[in-house]
């Protein structure tokens, strides 16, 4: 009967190893799925490194225009910069090679769910068709093109009517006209290739009779361009909300003093202006991110130090030893091979701990030093293979230093 209560030892012992796993699998997950979360929302409106790269407003009294070329150095893709006045709108446009590209990556090549800014991929990059669509994700927290859906709302929609649009060619006005909601399958919304006499008249038609708001829509392009501001709504699987407006060359004794204007509409809740550089000065940001096996390695080498399951059976055998030395010197046993074997396991369990300790100062300051624990979680990096080395370093010096070889006590 022993080998079977042997057989169900063993049994039971591979079901909690399994159930143990299978948990902190779990929780691992859980916690990737919540760092995700919090990740996309806190960085789904523009950062103050990202404000660095916005060109500085054309001044009308100088020739020069200023290019996108500090935030082409970010991405080549990028084509823009939008800002809706007194919003959460203000981004750079990027456009991919198609619609997909850029719909959950953003500007620094990253994936996340909130995606880019991004400018319809069969219009050209340089806005000059004359009818341009830009799409971004609604997000709850009013990032991206989350304010979009404010504007079905008349007062919002009235006080916030006006933007910038910044572009290689020159500072556009920004003069918002309707809003209207619709779906993603609606040609005459989304279709940007036809010319402007087949499709201006129709899209006319369907603005007037769709449009939950409307200002003073212009019956003809004369010198006027339109602009899409597309997102979802989440009433809808594919329900859109788009925001129509008209694009005119910045004027300045019109529209005003673009620096200034964009300047003013940086306030905090205090109705204080936020410090902003308006020109990029080519600062970059770190790579955003930080590996949880990273992190777990870490943790193990920690653990392999101070077992939390068993920190009195590790180290309560080198106190065992001392006193079973004491107790050998005592009794005159000086030439006994477990006085010798014991007290060359002692010195072996110091020098173990004084390695272990240093392995993990090793092991926390290559972690600190390589990863951006404020960034975007991932599950491994360049640093993964350095980390697992320096782990097992840890669990090799345990079983080195740590382990008893030599004859027993009795």
């Amino acid at each position: 009967m022993k080998w079977l209560y042997r057989i169900a030892d063993i049994a039971n012992t591979l079901l909690m190893s399994v159930v143990v796993l299978v948990s902190v699998a779990l929780m691992l997950c859980g916690v990737y799925v919540l760092n995700d979360i919090y990740y996309t929302n806190r960085t789904a409106f523009v950062s103050y490194d990202l404000l660095k790269y916005r060109p500085v407003p054309h001044d009308s009294s100088s020739k020069e225009v200023e290019t996108l070329s500090e935030l082409k150095k970010v991405n080549d893709d990028a084509v823009g910069w939008i800002e809706m006045f007194g919003t959460n709108i203000n981004y750079p446009i990027v456009q991919g090679k198609d619609d997909l590209e850029y719909l959950n990556k953003d500007i620094f090549g990253y994936s996340t769910l909130s995606g880019s800014i991004y400018l319809a991929a069969e219009n050209e990059s340089n806005f000059n068709d004359w009818y341009n669509m830009i799409y971004g994700h609604h997000m709850d927290n009013g990032a991206m093109f989350g304010d979009i859906e404010k504007y079905l709302d008349k007062d919002y929609f009235a006080a916030h009517s006006e933007g910038i649009l910044q572009t290689e060619q020159g500072d556009y006005s920004i003069k918002v006209i309707a809003c209207i909601r619709t779906n993603a399958y609606e040609d005459v919304v989304y279709n940007v290739q036809n010319s402007a006499m087949q499709q201006y008249p129709l899209l006319y038609e369907y603005i007037n009779e769709h449009a939950e708001n409307q200002t003073d829509l212009p019956e003809t392009l004369d010198g006027v361009q339109i602009l899409g501001l597309s997102t979802c709504s989440d009433a809808i699987t594919n329900g859109r909300i788009v925001l129509f407006a008209s694009v005119t060359p910045w004027d300045e004794p019109t529209d005003g003093n673009a620096t200034v204007r964009i300047a003013e509409s940086k306030k905090t809740p205090d109705k204080e202006k936020i410090p902003l550089k308006l020109i990029a000065i080519g600062h970059k940001v770190g790579n955003g991110k930080w590996a949880i096996l990273n992190l777990l390695c870490v943790c193990c080498t920690f653990l392999t130090l101070l077992p939390l399951w068993s920190l009195k059976r590790k180290y309560g055998q080198f106190s065992y030893s001392k006193r079973k030395i004491n107790e050998l010197e005592k009794n005159g046993n000086t030439e006994d091979k477990v006085l010798s074997d014991l007290k060359h396991f002692v010195k072996k369990g110091r020098a173990g701990v004084i390695s272990e300790i240093l392995i993990l100062i090793v092991s926390g300051l290559v972690f600190i030093l390589t990863e951006d624990i404020q960034g975007r979680m991932c599950i491994r990096d360049k640093w993964t293979g350095v980390m697992i080395i320096i782990s097992a370093s840890a669990l090799t010096a345990d079983y080195i230093f740590m382990r008893y070889r030599g004859k027993r006590p009795e």
